[in-house]
């Protein structure tokens, strides 16, 4: 009897959950303006559910949400939807159910992500472009080439002198399906990685609320590169030029973006690292930090950052590095 009284409210949970998806999603769709904010609230109902429940209940709720979205607005935006949102929630749940550290569950989270925007990207390719992931490309190169022909004439009519336009143009120019083709890899793990940051974030905020434990957001200064992460990366960008070396394709997209994330990486330490010293040792507000960073990070000197993050992957200024900690001891 109590069992079937534990179903019955399990079901009825995932049965509001369901509804409360589906309004979340039909919001998004009929209201741009919530579309952002709609996203990232979109996993925090299946998160919910799966620290109240199972992953059972937790997937079926997802499905019949997926059910539901495709009889009211599309089949193809309820398939890719609900796979990311479902994936995301479901993970974040299981972390926060079982007490992750804060890494650990970033880490997931954008693995989760990263999975589900390759999956939807497949499937939009193949289903509704059906064009392929380099005709997806050449697509969108081509509507960012009409947008500058157009602005290049909106500006000619003005009177603007076409030289002043021409530095625009070889901006522009780099922008070929091969050299996207290359970026891509690392800018699934960047938009991944944000995106697991910022839905970590809204969920804490709305959790909080709920009375639900979880981790806090770790500071930004006290962000680190370990050891093991920068070899990874550095690894991985001497096995792609190797590979280039040998004329084999694949090499120089491991090699673009691993420089690509090897300099983010890098970057975002010695920010930190400044962000620490100026707030420890100069005891700085946080306004004026932020407006230094900003200010040096977009000028020509930003380069000092990514040096100041790879020397600290090596010393450790911070004494942050428990992989560090565990050696000297």
């Amino acid at each position: 009897m109590q069992n079937r009284t534990y179903n019955t409210k399990a079901v009825i949970e995932a049965g509001l959950i369901s509804a409360l998806i589906v309004i979340i999603m039909l919001l998004n769709v009929y209201m741009p303006i919530f579309l952002v904010f709609g996203t990232f609230i979109l996993p925090v109902p299946v998160t919910v559910l799966y620290i109240r429940q199972n992953y059972k209940i937790t997937l079926g709720a997802v499905l019949v949400s997926a059910i539901l979205i495709a009889m009211l607005y599309d089949p193809i935006s309820a398939l890719t939807s609900s796979i990311l949102f479902g994936s995301t929630g479901i993970t974040l749940g299981y972390c926060v159910k079982h007490d992750k550290k804060f890494s650990t569950t970033i880490l997931l989270l954008a693995i989760a992500s990263a999975i589900s925007v390759i999956i939807n990207f497949v499937v939009f390719s193949s289903l509704v472009n059906k064009e392929g992931v380099i005709g997806l490309v050449n697509q969108n190169i081509k509507m960012l080439n009409e947008s500058l022909n157009m602005s290049k004439d909106l500006y000619g009519k003005m009177g603007v002198p076409s030289e002043q336009f021409a530095q625009i143009e070889k901006s522009f120019s780099i922008f070929t399906t091969d050299f996207i083709l290359k970026l891509m890899p690392a800018a699934l793990v960047i938009m991944s990685f944000s995106s697991a940051y910022f839905n970590y974030i809204i969920t804490k905020s709305i959790l909080k609320k709920l009375r639900y434990n979880i981790k806090d957001v770790k500071p930004f200064n006290e962000i680190y590169i370990n050891t093991r992460v920068g070899t990874i990366v550095v690894l991985s960008l001497i096995v792609g030029i190797l590979l280039s070396k040998n004329k084999i394709t694949i090499g120089e997209y491991i090699t673009s973006s691993s420089q690509i994330i090897l300099q983010l990486i890098f970057v975002l330490d010695g920010l930190a690292v400044a962000w620490y010293y100026l707030k420890n040792k100069f005891n700085m507000s946080k306004m004026i930090i932020v407006l230094i960073l900003i200010f040096t990070a977009t000028s020509q000197i930003s380069i000092i950052y990514m040096y100041l993050g790879f020397i600290d992957m090596i010393v450790d200024f911070r004494k942050l590095d428990p992989y560090r900690r565990l050696i000297k001891e």
